[in-house]
Formats: C-alpha cells, sequence, structure tokens
C-alpha cells in the first residue's frame, strides 16, 4: 500500500524518529550536483536523509542549499540532516558514517524486520563513494550508483541551474558482508589504546580480567592466563595485523599497530550516536 502524506508548506517535518527500524533512510554525500541526490530521495519516497557535506569551507554549499529547497517541496515530511564529513579521509568519513548507521539502529547486518540504509556512492568525492560502500559491507545499508545522461560541469566553476543532471535510472550496487573481529578482540584494541597504545602482557591480562576467577571460583593458574590472552593474540596479529607481540611471556609487550587503531574507529565502542544537525 502507497503512503499518503502530505505536508503544510513551512511547517516542520514529522515522522519516524531516528532508532525507527522502519523508517526509509537515505544517506548521499552532496558534491556539485543535484539530481542526482534528491531524485532517489523522493522516488522512495524517504522518510530521512543525511547530506554529507564538507566540514568547514564548502564550495558546495549552494547545491546543499537547493537540495534542501527542493526536499522541503516534497508532498511528504522529509527530515533533512546535514552531516559535516571529513570527506578527504576514507577513515574519517566512515566514522561519519558508522555514527549515523548506529543513531538509526542500523549498526547490525542480521537484525530482523529492519529497512536498510540506502546509501548513494554516485555522488561526492572518491572518498566518500568508497567510504559508503565499506558502510554497506560493515552494518545494515544497500548502497546505489545514480546513472546520468550527462554531466554539465567542465573546468569551470559549477553553478546551480533549474536542471544540472538527467536522471536516467539510480542502480542497486553489490556489496558483500565484510565481517568485524569479535567483541573480546575489540577489547584488547580497546585496552591497548587506553594504556597509551602498548602494555606488557601481564598488565593486559590483568587489563582483560583473564585472572580471574572462573564461575567455578577457581584462579587460573599463570599458563591458562596467558593461554586465553595467547587465543585473542594470535587473530589480532596473525589474521589482522591490528596488534604486534614480543615473544616473551608476562614481560612481552603488545603494541597496537596502525591498523589497529583505524579498527577502532570501525569497530570500538567509543562513539556516541550521531547527532546531526537537522535542517529543512
Amino acid at each position: 500500500m502507497t503512503r499518503r502524506r502530505t505536508r503544510t508548506p513551512g511547517a516542520a517535518p514529522s515522522g519516524p524518529k531516528p532508532g525507527d527500524p522502519h523508517a526509509r533512510i537515505h544517506l548521499a554525500p552532496v558534491g556539485f550536483e543535484v539530481e542526482r541526490v534528491v531524485e532517489p530521495v523522493v522516488n522512495d519516497r524517504a522518510d530521512r536523509v543525511y547530506l554529507v557535506t564538507r566540514d568547514g569551507d564548502d564550495a558546495a554549499r549552494p547545491f546543499v542549499a537547493e537540495v534542501q529547497r527542493r526536499l522541503a517541496k516534497a508532498r511528504w515530511p522529509v527530515d533533512v540532516r546535514v552531516v559535516p564529513t571529513p570527506i578527504w579521509d576514507v577513515f574519517g568519513a566512515l566514522g561519519v558514517y558508522r555514527k549515523v548507521f548506529e543513531s538509526e539502529g542500523r549498526s547490525d547486518r542480521n537484525a530482523a524486520g529492519v529497512t536498510p540504509i540506502r546509501v548513494n556512492v554516485s555522488t561526492g568525492t572518491k572518498i566518500t563513494a568508497i567510504a559508503g560502500t565499506l558502510a554497506c559491507m560493515l552494518w545494515r545499508g544497500e548502497p546505489y550508483y545514480v546513472q546520468v545522461s550527462r554531466a554539465w560541469y567542465s573546468g569551470l566553476t559549477p553553478k546551480v541551474r533549474p536542471v544540472n543532471d538527467v536522471v536516467q535510472s539510480v542502480d542497486p550496487v553489490a556489496v558483500y558482508e565484510l565481517r568485524a573481529p569479535g567483541h573480546e578482540l575489540v577489547d584488547v584494541l580497546e585496552a591497548l589504546e587506553k594504556a597509551g597504545g602498548m602494555l606488557r602482557k601481564r598488565d593486559l591480562i590483568r587489563a582483560l580480567a583473564l585472572d580471574r576467577p572462573s564461575d567455578g571460583g577457581r584462579v587460573p593458574s599463570a599458563q591458562a592466563q596467558h593461554s586465553r590472552l595467547r587465543s585473542r593474540l594470535l587473530p589480532l596479529e596473525a589474521k589482522w595485523g591490528f596488534v604486534s607481540a614480543e615473544p616473551a611471556a608476562g614481560r612481552g609487550r603488545v603494541r597496537l599497530t596502525p591498523q589497529g587503531r583505524l579498527a577502532l574507529t570501525l569497530f570500538g565502542n567509543r562513539s556516541a550516536p550521531a547527532s546531526p544537525n537537522s535542517r529543512n
């Protein structure tokens, strides 16, 4: 059944709140294009759209304003939120995308009865396209690419026009699931980061509470404690490359690698849900 919603001109948007599993959510970077952003949102009758723009001085600001103006004229209330993003930093952009997915309750790929976030990977920079694709692989997202019949801009300064591009089709992009390390492995990375990036193995055991008694009340032996730690360090070092561990037992050091720090941006528990500015 098609939803029939109308809006009163000038009225504030109303509709599903963030976290509603059935809300139709779009996430779209805005560069020097308008139709490529607007038409998929309108055609899908989206409830909410996050417009990804450059943090700081943004040459695309007039295009953001035009996208907002056109979405404000929709026949139903569209909740438009502008999200300042480091558009030239793939991990910085991915961190912003993650906050959006978390705030909308779409970070669990296996959750049932949840409408995936649709992500436009044809607009913005190549970096935001990569970040958008990775976000869909990691979390609950569906990327799409908007085909246009002609590109209107060249080396000249782009200007907002009544019609900028002619959209031909909106095509889904096939992606595979990108598996994240388990919570126990992420705990290791967070313990190392909290300590400045390095801990001795015996101190890491304490930080992870691997020396605590089991359910039976027995305190694990030193050998058992190191065995528990080794089962976590092995995949982090050999499979993921997130840590570097010295071979010595108690005094051996475990270091967080640059890849491990980046992994915390994707998988850590430090980031709070997004609170993007709501504009319309």
